[in-house]
């Protein structure tokens, strides 16, 4: 083994440790509501169709699984550790704002509008636990949960995915996989953002792992986000099993996109029949550039609909972990092996890989860059229409030069959206 000996050194690793915080906040337990999207709040698009003041509830759970060990009376946190629990568990997580809104016309005000009289957060008001899912490993525990109660706990589980499924005229779920140094509360909170401004449409589950609040956890926490890749696996098989669910699709942000590529990849390998996979979103994304390129020769978009990978220039917690990797990472705008003239053309050949530069959307980037998906209307945009539809980036109003393949947005992308909001 061997450890550091000069001090420096050791300083210079927390330093770089440290500014890889860029995927969690200082405050855990609440989140400012996002910047409403340039689509929702300069075109004439409603993502709400369908969605009223009598029906919002039944449209609005929203469904978290977790792996995070439970609390026991005396722990700091409200509902779930920050420690590895192994069983995966689900439920619904109930989400409040403050100000409070008084009704559905003031909340749609807030949600389409451009620019806001208040400064809105949401914080967690309750969590209510289904149990542990049927497909949970419980061999080597000492004392394992009954597998009759994990069936019923999975069977309620689905049947309050379908409710929610029959609810909508979407019947695609969404499941969000958030990043490092995150406690239960905060991507939750992010999740319920997403399902807002999804406009309900099908049903969403945050998927959280057990990330470590903490900025200096971030290779304990990758090596956590490996070891739940089967029970995400599992929960998007378990779903095209139980559900009635069209398609699921995967939004990977940060380290958790490492989560989201590799669960799809490994579906990817699996013979048919396999489950019906949508869109792979990866926004910031950690992952090797090698990597990734051989997930593609290996089939990776011949399992799901699409992917989409967000890159920025601006990055600079992306940029922090190529100084520690010594490799340049997919979630940066491609400098080093994507840019050979062969590897420009046959990236740029392949329909269903979409891979956007940020760099110039607006407020992308706010603080160090790698929240863009939420800091920048425009970026927020392009996320949301491509979750909800099957546009291709030219169509949802993105340019790219002849034979290149990065997508780009144009200078006056808010008029573009214009045309665009009515293919939508």
């Amino acid at each position: 083994m061997v450890f550091f000996r000069n001090s420096a050194i050791t300083a210079f690793t927390l330093l770089i440790l440290g500014s890889l915080a860029g995927c969690g906040p200082n405050i855990y337990d609440e989140i400012a509501l996002m910047p409403s999207p340039t689509v929702h709040a300069e075109t004439d698009f409603d993502p709400f169709t369908n969605v009223t003041e009598e029906n919002v509830l039944a449209r609005a759970k929203l469904f978290y699984a977790t792996d995070r060990m439970p609390v026991t009376p005396g722990d700091p946190q409200a509902y779930y550790k920050n420690e590895r629990g192994y069983l995966l568990r689900t439920g619904v997580a109930s989400v409040k704002i403050d100000p409070p809104l008084s009704d559905w016309q003031e909340i749609l005000s807030v949600t389409l509008s451009a620019a806001r009289n208040d400064a809105y957060t949401l914080s967690l008001s309750n969590v209510q636990e289904f149990g542990v899912m049927p497909f949970s490993i419980i061999d080597y525990l000492e004392q394992p949960p009954l597998p009759a109660d994990m069936e019923v706990a999975g069977r309620q589980f689905s049947q309050q995915i379908n409710a929610q499924l029959a609810a909508s005229p979407n019947k695609d779920i969404f499941v969000y996989v958030h990043g490092y140094n995150v406690d239960f509360d905060y991507p939750t909170l992010v999740s319920k953002e997403l399902q807002h401004f999804l406009g309900y449409q099908g049903a969403l589950i945050s998927y959280n792992w057990a990330a470590t609040p903490s900025r200096f956890a971030y290779f304990r926490d990758l090596e956590t986000a490996s070891t739940t890749r089967r029970n995400l696996r599992s929960l998007i098989e378990f779903l095209s099993e139980t559900t009635d669910v069209d398609r699921v699709h995967l939004i990977g942000y940060s380290a958790g996109s490492r989560l989201a590529f590799e669960v799809a990849y490994q579906i990817a390998l699996q013979p048919e029949p396999k489950p019906s996979l949508g869109h792979l979103v990866l926004i910031g994304s950690d992952l090797d550039n090698a990597h990734f390129l051989q997930a593609v020769e290996d089939a990776l978009l011949d399992a799901v609909t699409d992917v989409t990978l967000y890159q920025s220039q601006t990055d600079t917690a992306l940029a922090a972990s190529r100084l520690v990797f010594g490799r340049e990472r997919v979630g940066q705008t491609t400098q080093g092996a994507m840019v050979g003239s062969a590897a420009r053309a046959r990236l740029a050949s392949l329909d269903n890989l979409h891979i956007i530069d940020v760099t110039d959307a607006e407020a992308a980037n706010t603080g160090n860059g790698h929240w863009y998906f939420q800091s920048s209307p425009w970026a927020s945009s392009d996320l949301f229409i491509t979750l909800l539809s099957d546009l291709n980036p030219r169509d949802r109003g993105l340019v790219r030069a002849p034979g290149e393949f990065l997508w780009q947005f144009p200078p006056n992308y808010p008029e573009v959206l214009q045309n665009v909001a009515k293919r939508l």
